[in-house]
């Protein structure tokens, strides 16, 4: 066990090291160069000037004796940087764009003379660094606010090659789970500790810039083996700068719904059918949903303070939805003040100060938790996020810079059912035959999740062995806790072979009584430290080399120890400068990233356990029998502190080619493979209770191949563009965020009623159900083909500007399996144990829905009418093509007896097999949005 340093031990030791002053906080990139004269020559003495053309700031710095400056942790935005040195020209270079971690390199020559006119140089933007080869995508404000997208950060992060559908949010990274992203509001991990997912929404309108990296990171970079996100917020600057947005969408407005439930055109189609119609046609609501927003940046203390605060209340009420069974229409409203402020200080050159706040509640969801049927199994939901965060950073000399940072994470989120039926108390009913929930609420409780960080890092910058190092190192801590109360409603479940929502009648096969629940808190600490280093091999071959340490604990709600793991991450890329300009490169990179072994694993040895310890009742063919107590928690599961996390080998190679200042394309391959990938094993004790113990399951697999092809064109010159192609591959049998089915009961029968062709009579031994050949395959989630593309275009017509935008995606769709769900067996007998296993009759993944495409567009027209001040509107249109292609499946229950008696399960299953049922299941209607908006 690792000791614990307090924190100013930990800083006074960071102080003592060489290293570099921004790490996963950075809002900093780096500025650089070479000056030479109109023969090629370097001019070493000439002094340097960069001035932020927002806010005034400026940094000064010497060429060396190749002619060479660097000005290290400059904040973010555009600069005008002058080059002065006696006996040639002033020359001067404006625009240049200093991006989140990134190296702007500028080329300037000066022309022998003493004319007081400044020569003007082309302005640089960082499209190709050599210094970061990471996979990365940028999106500037200057360029998302002009296409049509959602509202949110994390539609953004759709927009990035190798993340399958443009929806973003909770995404597959390069083939990672949805629960292995990072999620970084100027640094703050706002990701929810428990579950890995995204812990809060912000205000749009602050957002200055988003970078997402999918891959090649340094070793600043950890805890997640997925995307991670490093969203930017705006700060003000020397002018009051600010804008008015009023936005609606009206449902009355948009297309209508042209599909069908698939179920009604089957042979022999169900009652429910019948009685409820086929036509997934909605009743549109005639309701406009307002969005007003409001910022407002601008100096406290011209050069020094700046402000800036933004403001938005959303009120939405959706479009009719429908439940995917009974196809009960229902539409859900929600209210959404979110705001954010932040203060940002310049005291002089070389210390800079920031502190920001935000909060995000949203009001009235209505969940889908655990696969409902029909409205009585939806779930309400409220949920609020928010951050504080300060830092300060600091340049010391001419190449050593400091940072310190804190910040605090809130995620908290209330859940509770969504209506009162009238049968068996509002429990919920899980159905064998169909995979539904029905009748109640599978969720009803609360969960707390809040988070705290401190960072502190240093930094040098200096020549020795011959080579200019770039050192970075630094000290990362953060504690999390996991507070939850779940139930399901009326704290039982009823496990039924069938269940028809239209008389209400079910066919039991057991009930589960849960355990009066209670509140309970898990504990997690993870501190890492980090060493890397940046130097040229060669003249043209430039390299990074980092290791990354981590240690992590966790503790149960009762302060057991869950987790105890440290872990070291090697990273290693590479660059090689094909022309020695800086713009035509050969990239590759190496890495053993970990994840954080989310704080859900700690919940899962609760001593005062959520959902998880019941009595189990069987039916006899007349009633309920009480059998076996089943203990899933109260410290039944035994701890694992060897457990290991999950970590991926992963490799890149690729090139790079800058081309002009603000364009760039390139190809990359990359290489991932899982290791010590987590689940439990569950079997039974010789007394009949369960015996569940988790490990790193070593016949777990998980692997991702993929090649992507980028072309960016940054906005200049009137137009902006950005177009990807991702060809990949994900195969295996491990793809669950929590545990999985694999490795348990081995020595349990499983059967199904539904369909006695599997196995014997319906009966087959649970290895093979849950470890069989047909789990390898590939997940719903691999998109093997996927091209995005977005692109404006701004022209004048007299005083109007107009911008146009188009965006567009073109994938493969989704994959299933035709399955059926088994009864697992109490061993030796033939009784059901309350236990379910799914059987893949095919190989995961061995059916396909048709490629899928969405074409969106949009047009904004503004009139200047004072200096910087513009009124206009925009419009914009989702799915213009109307395209209502079928993206998702409902109905994957299936069986293999073509000698099934019409009517029966097993017929009505083969009938339905791949249908989609529900308005979801398909892509939206053409829809509009309308905006009218002021900035000045």
């Amino acid at each position: 066990m690792i000791k614990r340093a307090p924190f100013a031990t930990a800083l006074v030791l960071l102080l003592l090291v060489s290293a570099i002053a921004f790490g996963q906080t950075a809002q900093v990139g780096t500025l650089s160069g070479q000056i030479k004269d109109q023969t090629g020559g370097a001019l070493p003495g000439v002094s340097v000037e960069a001035k932020h053309e927002e806010k005034g700031l400026t940094r000064t710095a010497t060429t060396d004796s190749s002619g060479r400056f660097r000005m290290p942790a400059v904040p973010l935005g555009n600069y005008t940087v002058t080059a002065k040195l006696s006996g040639f020209d002033t020359a001067t270079s404006r625009h240049n764009v200093v991006e989140n971690e990134k190296t702007t390199d500028l080329s300037i020559s000066m022309k022998i003379g003493a004319t007081s006119e400044a020569i003007i140089v082309s302005a640089e933007v960082p499209v190709v660094d050599k210094t970061n080869v990471a996979v990365r995508s940028n999106f500037r404000v200057e360029e998302f606010q002009k296409i049509p997208v959602g509202r949110s950060y994390q539609s953004l992060m759709g927009l990035a090659p190798g993340i399958p559908g443009t929806g973003g949010g909770n995404v597959n990274a390069h083939g990672a789970l949805t629960g292995n992203n990072q999620f970084l509001f100027d640094g703050v991990d706002t990701t929810d500790p428990t579950t890995g997912t995204f812990g809060s929404n912000l205000n749009f309108e602050a957002v200055q810039e988003v970078a997402l990296y999918t891959a090649g990171l340094s070793a600043e970079y950890g805890r997640s083996i997925g995307a991670i996100v490093n969203v930017i917020t705006k700060s003000g600057g020397n002018t009051i700068s600010g804008s008015g947005k009023y936005l609606a969408t009206n449902d009355d407005w948009n297309s209508q719904n042209k599909t069908k439930d698939e179920r009604c055109a089957t042979a022999s189609p169900p009652a429910a059918c019948t009685t409820l119609g086929a036509s997934l046609a909605r009743t549109k609501f005639d309701h406009v949903n307002p969005v007003d927003s409001f910022t407002l940046g601008g100096p406290f203390w011209r050069d020094h303070v700046w402000f800036f605060g933004a403001y938005e209340k959303a009120k939405a009420t959706g479009a009719q939805q429908q439940t995917p069974v009974t196809r009960e229409n229902f539409q859900q409203t929600t209210v959404s003040p979110f705001w954010d402020a932040r203060v940002t200080g310049q005291l002089t050159p070389s210390h800079s100060v920031w502190a920001r706040r935000h909060v995000a509640p949203t009001n009235g969801f209505i969940i889908n938790y655990g696969n409902p049927a029909e409205l009585f199994a939806y779930t309400r939901q409220d949920q609020t996020g928010n951050s504080t965060a300060a830092q300060y950073t600091g340049i010391f000399g001419a190449t050593t810079s400091v940072e310190v940072f804190a910040a605090k994470q809130g995620n908290v989120i209330t859940v509770f059912p969504n209506g009162q039926s009238a049968l068996t108390n509002s429990a919920p009913h899980f159905s064998l035959a169909d995979n539904f929930y029905y009748n109640g609420s599978f969720f009803d409780g609360f969960v707390d999740r809040p988070r705290k960080q401190f960072i502190a890092a240093v930094s040098l910058f200096e020549t020795f062995l011959g080579r200019t190092h770039d050192l970075k190192a630094g000290y990362d801590l953060q504690t999390v806790k996991s507070g939850a109360l779940f139930t399901f409603q009326s704290n039982q479940l009823f496990l039924d072979n069938s269940f028809d929502p239209v008389t209400r009648n079910f066919a039991p096969s057991s009930r589960r009584d849960y355990d009066p629940p209670a509140p309970s808190t898990s504990k997690g600490r993870i501190s890492a430290f980090y060493v890397r280093d940046k130097f040229n091999i060669m003249p043209r071959l430039f390299t990074e080399i980092g290791v990354r340490f981590e240690k992590q604990t966790g503790k149960s709600d009762l302060g057991a120890a869950t987790v105890d793991a440290t872990t070291w991450s090697p990273r290693f890329s590479a660059s090689y400068d094909l022309r020695g300009d800086g713009r035509s490169l050969i990239v590759g990179s190496y890495a053993r990233p970990y994840q954080f072994i989310n704080q859900g694993f700690s919940d899962s040895f609760a001593l005062i356990p959520q959902k998880a310890n019941y009595t189990n009742f069987t039916w006899d063919g007349t009633k309920y029998v009480q059998g076996a107590h089943v203990v899933q928690g109260a410290g039944s599961l035994p701890t694992n502190t060897d457990l290991k996390p999950t970590y991926i080998d992963e490799v890149t190679f690729g090139y790079q080619r800058q081309v002009g200042i603000t364009m760039g394309a390139g190809i990359r391959g990359i290489w991932r493979k899982w290791g010590d990938l987590i689940d439990d094993v569950i079997d039974w004790n010789s007394d009949g209770t369960l015996a569940q113990k988790v490990v790193n399951y070593s016949p777990a697999k998980h692997n991702y191949r993929g090649v992507e092809l980028t072309f960016e064109k940054r906005f200049s010159r009137n137009w902006y563009a950005n177009v990807n192609y991702t060809w990949s591959r994900v195969r295996g049998n491990h793809f669950g965020d929590a545990f999985t089915t694999l490795g348990d009961f081995g020595a349990s029968n499983c059967r199904t009623a539904v369909d006695p062709t599997v196995g014997t009579n319906g009966v087959l031994p649970c290895a093979e159900v849950n470890n069989g050949a047909n789990k390898d395959g590939t997940p719903n989630f691999d998109f093997p083909n996927d091209l995005k593309a977005q692109a404006t275009y701004l022209f004048h017509i007299g005083p109007v500007g107009l911008t146009t935008a188009l965006a567009g995606e073109y994938r493969s769709n989704l994959s299933y399996t035709p399955n059926i769900s088994m009864n697992v067996l109490l061993p030796g007998t033939t009784t059901n144990s309350g236990q379910t296993a799914t059987y893949f009759y095919e190989k995961r993944g061995s059916r396909r829905l048709p490629n899928t495409y969405g074409l969106d567009g949009s047009m904004e027209a503004t009139y200047r009418i004072w200096k910087n001040a513009e009124v206009g509107f925009k419009g914009e249109v989702f799915n213009l093509t109307d395209h209502q292609d079928k993206t998702l499946v409902n109905l994957t229950s299936y069986c293999a007896n073509a000698n099934a008696a019409a009517g029966s399960t097993c017929k009505v299953n083969r009938d339905r097999f791949g249908s989609a049922t529900a308005r979801g299941s398909f892509r939206g209607p053409r829809n509009y949005r309308l905006t009218t908006l002021v900035r000045f």
